[in-house]
């Protein structure tokens, strides 16, 4: 059964994901981002800027060791409407000492094929005061 815990550690799950691939830490593939993330996935980015699956994962994978990045997300806000789940959070960047703060918003749903045994649909995120 899915739980707002569930979604919780989910959204923990591709955070680290990130911080571990910007890092350049070895024994993570992309796949475990791509395969999280619906055919349709779509986010919005903080500047209003909407990006496909495939672009995501483009810009992603070339980001491989970039280094200096730090990405922290905390203040949980889950709702679970059936097999439909919307989570906001909070995330804080903080890419060579240049810390922002975004609010964001994603729908999840049930996928037993995908590493968390959910699915991405959509992420929409918010720039707020760091």
């Amino acid at each position: 059964m899915i739980t707002a815990d569930t979604i919780v550690a989910e959204v923990r799950r591709l955070h680290g994901f990130f911080d571990d691939w910007f890092a350049g830490r070895q024994g993570r593939s992309i796949d475990e981002f791509s395969d999280a993330l619906d055919d349709e996935f779509t986010i919005v980015g903080p500047h209003g800027s909407v990006m496909t699956r495939t672009e995501v994962v483009g810009v992603v994978e070339q980001r491989f060791g970039v280094g200096d990045v730090a990405i922290a997300v905390e203040n949980f806000h889950v709702r679970c409407l059936g097999d439909v789940y919307v989570c906001r959070y909070d995330e804080l960047q903080d890419v060579s000492g240049d810390r922002t703060r975004r609010i964001s918003t994603a729908i999840l749903a049930s996928d037993d094929s995908t590493p968390g045994g959910l699915v991405w649909i959509t992420v929409h995120e918010t720039f707020v005061d760091a």
